[in-house]
């Protein structure tokens, strides 16, 4: 649209220009072929050719002039809109760019820790609606936990339903959560019996080693895995997993008793010293083993 009036603009100037030049030259034609009569005296108001010619030049290059200049003037408007037409494709350009960025540095992140990719397909608002909205928090909760015993999910999609949903604890600032259960906790503890993946099976057990879940099973499982697991660390998680249910029993001393005898039950009886070492370094020092002696005997 701005191309077809600046063309249109163009060719009026012209023609006018051309009209004009055509007008004068014929002027300049009647003029020089006045001839006064003999009689006449010379008039001051017969104009000589040359004074014609003269004028005839400066008038067209007037209006050469004016045209030359509105020709400049709308070559710098179209040259300002190309300008701001290339703005804009590189501002385009800048923001694709800086998407594309964003999305290979969220792929990246999902590639190396893929429990927490959840956090990418959070709504801005989640911590303020879980903490205002009981029910989307029973709701999300409820889902999570489905997902976690889901065994036609990924590994990773059930670790980081497990993830989100001790988040959900942790910002409702509270101890436990229905949905964070021994159901939940031992699922993904069979899970990694069979994981091929060592990076998520590693990161799976180090989730639910420190749970706030309490229970005697649990227990079980964390010994199970502490003698049988043929890696080190492995083994180091499940004896944090089991002096974590140790401490957190402290409320309940019934059971708080039964995994002190428990635990050193497996220290005494052992014939694994990497077992043992591993549990040694766990208590810490004597002091731990002594106070597992006495709460066992009392």
């Amino acid at each position: 649209m701005p191309d077809i009036k600046r063309n249109i603009s163009l060719i009026f100037s012209a023609l006018a220009l051309l009209t004009s030049g055509f007008s004068l030259i014929q002027t300049q034609s009647v003029i020089s072929n006045i001839k006064a009569p003999a009689h006449s005296a010379p008039s001051t108001h017969i104009i000589s050719q040359s004074q014609v010619n003269d004028e005839v030049v400066s008038e067209l290059k007037s209006r050469i002039t004016n045209l030359e200049a509105h020709i400049k003037l709308l070559s710098l408007q179209e040259t300002g809109q190309i300008s701001e037409q290339s703005s804009h494709k590189l501002e385009d350009m800048v923001f694709s760019l800086i998407e594309k960025h964003k999305q290979q540095e969220i792929d990246v992140m999902h590639a190396k820790d893929p429990i927490y990719s959840y956090f990418e397909s959070l709504p801005e608002d989640y911590d303020l609606r879980i903490k205002t909205d009981s029910e989307f928090a029973t709701q999300v909760s409820n889902e999570l936990k489905q997902k976690v015993l889901n065994d036609n999910l990924s590994a990773a999609e059930r670790l980081a339903a497990i993830s989100q949903l001790q988040m959900n604890m942790y910002i409702l600032n509270k101890k436990s959560l229905e949905q964070y259960d021994y159901q939940a906790v031992e699922a993904v503890l069979d899970m990694t019996y069979n994981m091929e993946d060592e990076k998520l099976r590693l990161q799976a057990i180090e989730l639910v080693s420190r749970t706030p879940v309490v229970d005697e099973r649990l227990s079980q499982s964390f010994t199970k895995i502490l003698e049988q697991d043929p890696n080190d660390y492995v083994k180091s998680l499940a004896a944090e997993g089991l002096m974590s249910q140790y401490f957190q029993s402290g409320s309940n001393p019934k059971k708080q008793k039964e995994i002190a005898q428990s635990l050193l039950f497996l220290y005494e009886n052992t014939m694994d010293q990497k077992v043992k070492l591993i549990l040694q370094n766990t208590m810490g020092d004597e002091r731990m083993l002594d106070e597992l002696k006495t709460l066992s005997k009392g």
